[in-house]
């Protein structure tokens, strides 16, 4: 069966304007003119519509950017700038903003009802109207939009019978105000703004639109516009029909005063009526969207739709709750929290383009342009509004919409549009990489920030822990594996579109594409504890070709590494190899961490560390800081050794000890030592340790390094400074 769908009047239009021309206009306007005069009422109706405007011109910019809109009104608008989680953090408040407002314009009508036909009973009638409502939602949008032609006629006829009775009352009014001294002002300001929060129902039908492009922005801001010249017109007839006194004191002055009372008590009944209906429709929508999004328990079930296109299921669910809601809660102590939701909702949408427009993302061309301040001014406004209101309830709308937006975001859910959020974060780093450029580099600022050429990520499980006990939790990883094909550049184009090289080919792709899994599962713990982990698998000809490549591209980067981490192997046909990176390195003014991992002690139980100072060591500074980023991840010792073969000498070197330790600002339970006699003997049985530090020569002397490696028992790690740190900054 083909679905219907609407138009703008129809769709849109009428909704909107029927939930926006609501009880206040008829009860709570006099009143409102008669508390702050009628300049204070237009100042009132002004501020008000602040709120919607902008958002209203927000929601014609969204609207006019995206393909396809899809079903829910707010939430798939703010869903594809913001992400799944922001939709899901704001579509859960929303729906049940839209389902309990049902409700409370159904206590509304009720309450009319009653006092009309004395003697009904108030639950009686209310589960009556809502059992109506129901049906005629059920049955289908189309009926209920045909319904509401009706209540829209009956609105303005009362309206006619209004300014018929007053006609013969209409004086010169007096713009007089003292609304600048009324201590009131925002709790007047408070009462009025539900009136103008109608334009969600409109934007809920964007699933059932025709040509949702056009339809919502066209819709929604001539009906913001035709309320606005209605309260206008309204709020000037009050002020020249009585006194102020007259219009505090009298709410049904609208229905005396009318040539036909019975019309205007009718037109009262069809606004709540209305918004009642508009509310029963929306709601569903926005949950059935949620639904398809999957970002609610029982999504299946929520998503599905009858063969007209009716969320007839979570019609049912919303049904449910809007008549529990009727039967056992007090709404009146809630009003202000869904008042809350809606205008969080307006702000977030704002905000959304707000994002969109600052980034000014290429994909981002709405035809319907918008100055930038418009959704800054509608987004800080909403937050002032929800303060001004009610700064409890402002405060727990923004909890609960914080709690939900953690809770999805733990789900790592993924949408196959994109938002916005990478982009404002990109730019974000864009503009911070450029300011940092600009600012000189000191040693002050100094943080590791790692470059690790991985021959075999599979076998870098051990090696890769110990790194994130250095540079965890502020420094950097850049991981990067090298498949050294032995092909050049010409070797390689040839193989492409050669059939004997097809299979070593494949090969090759293969070997790759195992590197790139084994180093996503090298980084991914580290990503999920907050660390920054770069990774990639190059192909070329040799593996120092590729550490060379990449050690330049890297250091032509923003934010760059200061450290290159190699490891020591006690294969001696890779010993030029690693000289030959060493060089590499210290051309690119890098530091550099060596790292042997003894294949039986590995680090033992992460405890201490021992540190060999030799007077005059150029790496000392380096030395001290890996030792201290280590310990603050191990938890453990520290120790400063010194060797010396005088004993005079002894006390010299524990003082230089003690000074190096105040200068670094070491922990205080930092062991210093002095060893009297040979170095290599003192080596052969050191003090308790899990891992020794050294520095190494201006030159680095393989031989010596190796020495250290076969008679260690513990793992050793050799540090080269690049002449840009500091453990004094």
């Amino acid at each position: 069966m083909k679905i219907k769908k609407f138009g703008t009047f129809e769709g849109v239009f009428t909704p909107t304007i029927l939930t926006i021309i609501g009880v206040i206009v008829y009860l709570r306007l006099g009143w409102v003119v008669g508390s702050v005069g009628l300049s204070g009422a237009i100042i009132i109706i002004l501020l008000a519509h602040v709120a919607t405007i902008t958002t209203g011109l927000s929601i014609a910019s969204l609207s006019t950017n995206t393909h396809r809109i899809g079903a829910g009104g707010f939430y798939p608008l703010i869903c594809k700038s913001l992400g799944l989680e922001m939709g899901g953090a704001i579509g859960i408040p929303l729906f049940f903003s839209q389902a309990l407002g049902s409700s409370l314009y159904i206590v509304g009508f009720t309450e009319i009802w009653t006092n009309t036909f004395t003697g009904h009973d108030f639950t009686t009638v209310a589960v009556i109207c809502f059992v109506v409502l129901l049906l005629l939602s059920y049955l289908g949008a189309n009926i209920a939009m045909k319904i509401q032609y009706v209540i829209m006629a009956i609105i303005i006829f009362s309206f006619i019978s209004f300014f018929v009775g007053i006609s013969s009352l209409v004086t010169m009014p007096s713009f007089q105000s003292d609304f600048l001294v009324e201590k009131n002002f925002w709790s007047i300001f408070a009462i009025f703004f539900p009136a103008v929060t109608g334009i969600g129902a409109g934007a809920a039908m964007s699933g059932d639109l025709k040509d949702p492009k056009k339809s919502l922005p066209l819709g929604i801001l001539s009906a913001i516009a035709t309320g606005l010249i209605i309260y206008f017109v309204m709020a000037y007839a009050y002020s020249s029909m009585a006194s102020r006194d007259t219009l505090k004191n009298n709410f049904m002055l609208m229905v005396e005063s009318s040539r036909w009372p019975w019309a205007v008590t009718i037109g009262i009944m069809g606004g709540t009526i209305s918004s009642a209906l508009g509310s029963l429709i929306a709601a569903p929508r926005i949950l059935m969207a949620m639904g398809q999004d999957k970002l609610i328990p029982l999504s299946r079930f929520w998503a599905i739709r009858s063969k007209k296109g009716e969320p007839r299921l979570a019609l049912i669910f919303t049904g449910i709750l809007v008549l529990t809601s009727l039967l056992l809660w007090d709404l009146n102590s809630i009003a202000s929290l869904l008042t809350m939701f809606f205008l969080i909702t307006y702000g977030t949408i704002n905000l959304a383009v707000f994002i969109e427009k600052l980034v000014d993302s290429p994909s981002f061309r709405p035809s319907f342009k918008i100055p930038l301040f418009v959704p800054l001014l509608g987004g800080i406004w909403c937050i002032v509004i929800m303060f001004l209101i009610n700064q409890a309830f402002a405060v727990v709308s923004y909890l609960f919409v914080a709690i939900v937006y953690l809770l999805e975001m733990r789900r790592n859910l993924k949408s196959s549009w994109g938002d916005v959020r990478s982009g404002f974060f990109n730019m974000v780093a864009e503009w911070a990489s450029k300011t940092a450029a600009k600012l000189p580099q000191g040693q002050k600022n100094w943080k590791p920030n790692f470059m690790i050429p991985i021959e075999d990520p599979s076998t870098y499980t051990n090696q890769i822990g110990f790194i994130r006990d250095i540079v965890f939790p502020k420094g950097t990883l850049r991981l990067f594996s090298i498949c050294a094909t032995g092909d050049s550049i010409k070797d390689k184009i040839q193989k492409t579109f050669s059939s004997i090289f097809k299979k070593k080919l494949e090969k090759e792709k293969e070997k790759t594409k195992q590197y790139s899994e084994s180093l996503q599962k090298l980084a991914t713990p580290l990503q999920k504890e907050g660390l920054f982990v770069a990774y990639r698998v190059l192909e070329t000809e040799n593996f120092l070709e590729g550490f060379n490549i990449v050690t330049q591209i890297m250091k032509g980067m923003f934010f760059p590494p200061n450290i290159v981490f190699l490891t020591i192997s006690e294969k001696k046909e890779k010993i030029d190899n690693l000289m030959n990176m060493i060089n590499v390195a210290i051309r690119a003014q890098l530091g550099i961490v060596l790292l042997y991992l003894h294949p039986k002690s590995a680090f033992g139980n992460k405890g201490n560390i021992n540190i060999w100072l030799r007077e005059g060591s150029p790496n000392l500074t380096l030395s001290i800081l890996t030792a201290m980023l280590i310990e603050r991840n191990w938890n453990g010792n520290i120790r400063l050794i010194s060797v010396t073969d005088s004993l005079s000498e002894e006390k010299k070197r524990y003082q230089h000890l003690e000074k190096m330790a105040e200068l670094a600002r070491m922990p205080r339970h930092t062991i210093k030592q002095v060893l009297i006699g040979d170095f290599d003997e003192q080596f052969e049985n050191p003090p308790d340790g899990d891992l020794n530090i050294f520095g190494t020569s201006h030159d680095v002397n393989m031989e010596s390094i190796h020495h250290l490696v076969k008679i260690s028992k513990t793992s050793c790690l050799f540090v080269k400074e690049s002449g840009r740190e500091s453990f004094i900054a």
